[in-house]
């Protein structure tokens, strides 16, 4: 393997006040000027992106998913035009998806996996690889997307056997891209954990990542390829100890954890740096989320093919930024199958709350509240106490005012059955604990309540950072969750199966319930109350330097 490289020198960086306008002078000032310098080695330009979500038409100013294109940020036709113009300007240009185009907006809770397959068709990407929720409908769904889509898939790490439908699928653990100057190796990387986290079956089995990406390294190394990229969703944590384990590559294009990095970034520049066992830089990089950005990253390679000097930045596909018009044309085409959808109206409510992906993540959100509650409306003839829903199952903020039942199936596209389960309160409390274990104890495992609330101090270990729990009667009267006492608790099925990691709730006794979705709930709630005008908050209360 390549471990005499030289170490690269990353560029240094203005941080401006607005990450924004920071990001645009950025990409103005430290790319095209780079152009002109002497390149022993060759240059590499690399657009990607990463968890578009079905964002086909992109999202507005506030991140909601739009129907059409013409005045929003990002959309399949501004990324598909966004490519072509890099290649009309740059010799050796790769463009790659990191997975997760599944989910997160009308167009995919009602056209599904045939809407993205249908567009893919029409993006330019040399490569793509699968995140977690390419599984959601189940492998055989999967199977059926990658027959009818062009772009090459790629994942070292998955190793389906006979018994699973991706058995002897499309799926490459790398390719080879030959480009003007020299080849580049593409390795992907499969979100490994979607046995929890999606609908994979048993026979979905996946070998430990970085152990995939050394042998693929191997291959591609034995072959004179000394340009390596890895495609990865497994998330930025698990990006860097990659780098910092496996020699040989070059860049990583990651996703799963919707990290913005750049201007005005808590986690740290665009590219973040590591080093490889042998001290070779490894260049890491992704572009949030839903389509608003494109990452465009240029690295120039010594004679020996190491990475010697890189810029560039995301950039946000504002509304005035080029459209692939048939793109757009095809988007607006199936925007019109959403309109009955967008024109049924469920109830109206005037909450004033925060909400959206991140606000549900991180504490009480409308979208968590209302979702809880109507869970325990739907069992508490059932002699329901509570209410979880893991922030998760929640896409996207649904505004006050009118709400539509498209509003609702935006944000609620999962389709999961309400259950009703029987627990202990020790039960409870490591649920809890488990949904707060993520980091500054936040994230999708997080449990939205009704009938409960606790307090979290996240600065104290994992494991105990559950300070108190209460449950709360329809009175509004509370008393603290007991180990020992049994409790019957309204949740979502994916939960009551250990989905996002939630094992001990598998161990619930089952009681009958009628069935019942989660968006009928909430809709069915909604039209009950409407309008809707107040909650109770407080359910997820904040203490400490961690909170």
């Amino acid at each position: 393997m390549r471990r005499t490289r030289g170490a690269g020198r990353a560029r240094p960086r203005r941080v401006a006040v607005l990450a924004l306008w920071a990001a645009l002078v950025l990409w103005a000032t430290h790319g095209p000027a780079r152009a002109g310098e002497a390149t022993p080695g060759g240059e590499l330009r690399i657009l990607h992106t990463n968890d578009t979500h079905a964002h086909l038409a992109g999202v507005d100013e506030r991140w909601q998913p739009c129907s059409t294109d013409e005045a929003c940020r990002g959309g399949m036709g501004r990324i598909a035009a966004a490519i072509d113009a890099a290649r009309r300007e740059s010799g050796d240009v790769l463009a790659l998806d990191a997975g997760d185009q599944f989910q997160g907006t009308l167009f995919y809770a009602v056209e599904k996996w045939p809407v993205l397959a249908e567009f893919d068709r029409h993006m330019p990407y040399d490569a793509m690889t699968l995140g977690n929720h390419e599984f959601d409908e189940g492998c055989d769904a999967l199977r059926r997307f990658l027959d009818a889509q062009p772009i090459p898939v790629v994942a070292a790490n998955i190793a389906p056997d006979r018994g699973c439908p991706l058995f002897g699928s499309r799926i490459l653990p790398f390719l080879v891209r030959k480009m003007q100057s020299e080849s580049v190796g593409i390795v992907g990387l499969a979100n490994d954990r979607v046995t929890a986290q999606a609908q994979a079956c048993p026979h979905t089995l996946f070998l430990d990542a970085a152990q995939s990406l050394r042998q693929a390294v191997a291959e591609l190394e034995a072959g004179g390829v000394r340009r390596i990229v890895a495609l990865s969703h497994l998330g930025l944590p698990a990006d860097r100890e990659l780098a910092r384990q496996v020699d040989g590559v070059d860049i990583i294009v990651g996703g799963h954890t919707h990290t913005w990095l750049g201007p005005g970034s808590d986690t740290g520049p665009y590219p973040l740096v590591e080093r490889s066992p042998s001290g070779q830089p490894v260049l890491i990089v992704t572009a949030a989320r839903a389509t608003r950005y494109i990452g465009d990253l240029t690295v120039t390679f010594d004679a020996r093919g190491i990475p010697a000097r890189w810029w560039g930045g995301p950039r946000e596909l504002t509304p005035e930024c080029s459209r692939r018009e048939e793109l757009s044309a095809l988007t607006a085409r199936h925007a019109a199958v959403l309109e009955r959808y967008q024109a049924r109206m469920v109830g109206r409510h005037d909450v004033d709350a925060p909400d959206g992906m991140e606000a549900c993540r991180a504490g009480d959100c409308f979208g968590g509240m209302l979702l809880a509650d109507a869970f325990l409306d739907v069992a508490r003839p059932r002699g329901a106490d509570m209410a979880l829903v893991n922030a998760g199952s929640l896409r996207a903020a649904i505004p006050p005012g009118e709400v539509s039942r498209g509003a609702l199936l935006t944000a609620i596209p999962f389709g999961n059955d309400v259950v009703l389960r029987e627990y202990t309160g020790a039960q409870i409390l490591r649920a809890l604990e488990h949904g707060v274990a993520g980091e500054d104890g936040r994230g999708p495992a997080l449990l939205q309540t009704a009938g409960l609330r606790y307090v979290v101090d996240a600065s104290r270990p994992v494991g105990s950072r559950i300070v108190s729990a209460d449950v709360m009667s329809p009175a509004g009267e509370s008393a603290p969750l007991a180990a020992g006492e049994r409790y019957r608790v309204a949740l979502p099925a994916y939960l009551a199966r250990g989905g996002d990691g939630y094992d001990m709730l598998r161990e619930g006794r089952p009681l009958p319930l009628a069935p019942v979705k989660d968006v009928d709930a909430a809709a069915a709630y909604l039209e009950a109350h409407s309008p809707l005008t107040e909650m109770r908050g407080g359910r997820i209360r904040r203490i400490g330097t961690g909170g």
